[in-house]
């Protein structure tokens, strides 16, 4: 757990962020999130990747909930290379948080927001073998797909538990037309003849940073790359299978459904390879991505 967190314009001590039993946000999930990896640099400084875009989606989540952030982007981008400073870790994950606080309960009130930034030792591994299901539910409707409530991801949540007690590592989830929209927090990826195929952001999807990075850096490889509906059966048909998301970073699907896959396919491999060197600065085309923590010493 973090020992150091920015709170309202402050850094200070965990235990001193207190929070009210009647938080707004504790009650009807009105709080959005955000936030990413850092990483020991190979010229042995550390830096967060793209934490410019996280904290504009950060904002851009806040607005979508009619939520005024007190602090503007550069703020929120120094009070993160701050919290990832104190927690002296060069490799770990730090989160953005806002939510509606305690002052009055209801769902229509309005309460002041408080945001939050705090740092942790991840949880994942990177490139983790995964074995997939689909969900026996839908995505369903009424929610904003390119934003990141937190209260969008109690679905997530039933789905990736539904996954596991059938001794599964994730959940896909199948959008209304029947195609394969994203597992429970990461977007999908196949392989099909050499081209990499992701579903399009038109559908009910959060367009994520790494799957973002993915599409850039299978550029940079010449691999070609789509936006197009994935159907169940291009899934299972698939040769190669991976989920990106920043906590993860790149996960190779060993199985879906009973369907075996390369862990890595040729490809994976090759993407996860340069989305390695981009992370730790060893890019130079990529270094552009990397809010710096410090200086090497």
């Amino acid at each position: 757990m973090p020992e150091r967190v920015w709170f309202d314009g402050e850094l200070v001590a965990a235990d001193a962020a207190h929070v009210g039993l009647l938080t707004h946000s504790l009650h009807y999930g009105t709080a959005v999130f955000d936030g990413g990896r850092h990483y020991r640099l190979v010229d042995g400084g550390v830096g967060v990747f793209r934490l410019d875009e996280h904290v504009r989606r950060f904002h851009a989540s806040a607005a979508s909930l009619w939520m005024q952030l007190p602090y503007s982007q550069d703020q929120l981008i120094d009070a993160t290379l701050a919290v990832v400073r104190a927690s002296g870790r060069s490799d770990g994950y730090v989160r953005q948080l806002a939510f509606y606080g305690d002052q009055r309960i209801g769902l229509g009130a309005r309460n002041p927001v408080h945001v939050a930034v705090l740092a942790w030792e991840p949880g994942s591994s990177p490139g983790a073998v995964t074995r997939v299901r689909i969900a026996s539910f839908g995505h369903g409707g009424g929610w904003i797909p390119t934003a990141k409530h937190a209260g969008h991801y109690g679905r997530a949540f039933l789905a990736l538990r539904e996954a596991e007690a059938s001794g599964h590592d994730d959940a896909l989830f199948l959008g209304d037309d029947g195609s394969v929209v994203e597992a429970t927090g990461a977007n999908l990826f196949i392989v099909r003849g050499g081209r990499l195929v992701t579903p399009p952001d038109s559908q009910p999807l959060l367009p994520g940073i790494t799957r973002a990075s993915v599409l850039a850096l299978a550029a940079d490889l010449e691999i070609p790359a789509v936006e197009a509906p994935i159907a169940r059966h291009h899934l299972l048909g698939a040769d190669e299978v991976f989920l990106a998301n920043s906590a993860a970073e790149l996960r190779p699907v060993v199985l879906v459904e009973g369907r075996r896959f390369p862990a890595p396919g040729p490809v994976t491999a090759r993407i996860t390879e340069a989305y390695r060197a981009a992370v730790r600065g060893a890019d130079p085309h990529r270094r552009g991505w990397i809010a710096r923590v410090e200086d090497p010493r």
